[in-house]
């Protein structure tokens, strides 16, 4: 290694060197104090002895600074390392030390430090040595490589060359004489815990350690952590349901036990037993001899494809029969057949996809059914605003009316105000009738309204049925029961309407929500029941004394549920003799229980 150059020493300005004075020496001796500018010292004797000047220590407490050492000698130091006997070296150095200690370490009268030379001279043995092995080093290698070079049949001055890559049409590499290389795949263990288990594993195969089965117990136990041991909790007892026939089972299996070894049959099986185990392990030895088997080459498959008819299938139609009742390719072609039209296949439809759900439908508030309205009407606007732009459609007429009749025509209402007027008042009159049209056109016809309003108040979709029955006093007038009858036709409801004058009246209807709350107000609320005994009240009020009102109970519900399905088909009115008819009559249709509910019913509010 080639040594950094010695800078130069520092020199002080003469100035602050004349202000300065250095006493050293190991006797306390004085110092001649020299001033550069003074052209004569200035001596301090100490008993008349004169002493040699010494230069004194920096300003920073280094050393004195060394000598100037030749550039050449520097340049020329590391060669004689490399080249040079080390013996040689330390001799060089230690006679150059003395001369160079006598500029550094000068005393007074010219003194040698030895102690310094002989450090110096140690260090520059030490180097020499340690350049003197690296050289070594360097020479074996490079020998060591040329002999490899050389044993591998290579000249001097050339080097190993890389061999061709060459790869065949799938992939896999080739030698020089077109054979396939085999490669077994490597399975490269990126984490560290699996290279040091691959590592174990070689080491353990080396050395011929058997791997452990199953580790123990005490395998796992590190002895040197402390732990607070405590006492294991004995466990508690519990039954042990023995089931029936173990026992009598197990003791056949001890006398037959007993019975194959007096006769000797143990024996055999135990040889079969080993016999098997030794065939187990011949198999394992025999795969393990087993030669690896190289990468075959994969080879296309020919496939055997049918020859190529002289007249395809789909022709066959359009061709006429030869003189054999054949048709082939060279044969005329039926003129009769072919026509302008186009023939669609029927499309097959596919089992394997699965049809989409149909969502469901999303009911709105009424603010945002306003906005969806609102938004498409506005594209509906544009869309013929852009038509209008691009030419296809014609602008509409000015929208005159009476009220901006004069802003929107100007002079020519001023000119003919009549006709202006009478023209006006036509426009208005075609938009109107134009609007009305459009109206009645997007109406829906007739059956279609009806079946509308019928499947409203059906309400088939509703899970279950709403029932309703009532008690009624009387149902001798025409009025009430024709009120009856046709509300329950107009609302769709199911049920009957049993008039058994003398016994009771009952009416029973199955239907929606909707539909049964209006008919309960219909039967509640609406109808006057006392409507014809206003006259009788009247006349009776004038003779009777001011008593307290009467209890309403012309019309009262006794039972409002809901049910699974109907029990009724259509709605009906009859009349009945008897109780065992009008029992007969709900029976038929599965409601007697409704009955029942009627005979049992007493109003609360005669508890009051």
């Amino acid at each position: 290694k080639r040594l950094p150059p010695i800078a130069p020493p520092l020199r002080e300005p003469p100035a602050r060197s004349a202000r300065r004075a250095g006493v050293c020496g190991e006797m306390g001796e004085e110092v001649q104090t020299i001033d550069e500018n003074d052209a004569e010292p200035r001596e301090v004797d100490d008993d008349d002895e004169p002493t040699q000047p010494r230069k004194r220590r920096n300003r920073w407490g280094q050393e004195p600074e060394a000598p100037h050492i030749a550039h050449d000698a520097l340049v020329l130091a590391p060669m004689g390392g490399f080249g040079m006997d080390p013996d040689m070296l330390a001799l060089g150095g230690a006679l150059a030390m003395p001369q160079m200690s006598g500029g550094l370490y000068a005393g007074g009268g010219g003194n040698m430090d030895l102690s310094a030379a002989a450090s110096a001279a140690r260090e520059a043995l030490e180097k020499a040595k340690r350049a003197a092995m690296f050289q070594r080093q360097i020479q074996e290698q490079m020998a060591k490589l040329k002999n490899q070079g050389l044993a591998a049949g290579f000249l001097p001055g050339e080097g190993p060359k890389a061999r061709k890559l060459i790869l065949d049409e799938f992939g896999r590499e080739l030698d020089e004489e077109g054979n396939v290389v085999p490669m077994k795949p490597q399975v490269v263990s990126t984490l560290k815990v699996n290279i040091n288990r691959e590592k174990e594993a070689r080491l353990k195969k080396i050395l011929g350690v058997k791997k452990d089965e199953g580790g123990t117990e005490t395998s796992f136990v590190d002895t040197t952590l402390r732990t607070n041991q405590k006492a294991e909790r004995a466990r508690r007892k519990t039954f042990r349901f023995v089931e029936s026939g173990a026992l009598v089972a197990k003791e056949q299996r001890m006398v037959k036990k007993l019975q194959e070894k007096a006769l000797g049959v143990d024996k055999k099986e135990d040889e079969k037993k080993k016999g098997k185990k030794e065939e187990k392990k011949e198999d394992k030895k025999e795969e393990e001899e087993k030669p690896d088997i190289g990468i075959r080459k994969i080879e296309p498959k020919i496939l055997r494809r049918e020859p190529i008819p002289d007249v395809e299938w789909w022709d066959m139609p359009f061709l006429k029969e030869d003189m054999n009742g054949q048709k082939r390719a060279y044969t005329e072609v039926n003129v009769e057949k072919i026509t302008p039209y186009v023939e669609h296949p029927i499309p097959i439809k596919i089992t394997t996809e699965k049809e989409v759900a149909e969502a469901a439908m999303m009911h709105l508030t009424p603010k945002e059914r306003k906005k969806l309205r609102r938004l498409k009407r506005q594209e509906r606007t544009q869309e013929i605003r852009d038509k209008i732009k691009m030419g296809i459609l014609q602008p509409p007429p000015p929208k005159v009316k009476m009220s901006n009749l004069m802003r929107v025509l100007g002079d020519e209402a001023i000119a003919d105000p009549s006709t202006v007027e009478r023209k006006v008042r036509s426009q208005v009159e075609q938009r109107r009738k134009e609007h009305e049209q459009r109206n009645e056109a997007r109406k829906l016809p007739a059956e279609e309204r009806k079946a509308k309003k019928k499947q409203k108040w059906l309400a088939e979709g509703e899970p279950t049925t709403q029932v309703l029955a009532f008690k009624i006093k009387d149902l001798s007038n025409k009025r009430h029961l024709f009120k009856i009858d046709m509300n329950a036709q107009q609302f769709h409801l199911t049920g009957c309407c049993i008039a058994c004058p003398g016994v009771a009246n009952i009416v029973i209807v199955e239907g929606g929500p909707r539909a049964i709350k209006r008919y309960r107000k219909l039967m509640i609320r609406r109808i006057k029941w006392t409507e014809d005994q206003k006259d009788d009240d009247d006349d009776d009020d004038e003779d009777e004394e001011v008593t307290a009102p009467k209890l309403q109970d012309h019309c009262v519900l006794i039972w409002e549920g809901v049910v699974k399905t109907k029990n009724f088909k259509n709605w009906k009115v009859t009349h009945a003799r008897s109780e065992q008819e009008a029992r007969k009559t709900l029976a038929d249709r599965g409601g007697e229980h409704y009955w029942e509910m009627l005979a049992r019913f007493r109003d609360h509010r005669l508890d009051i």
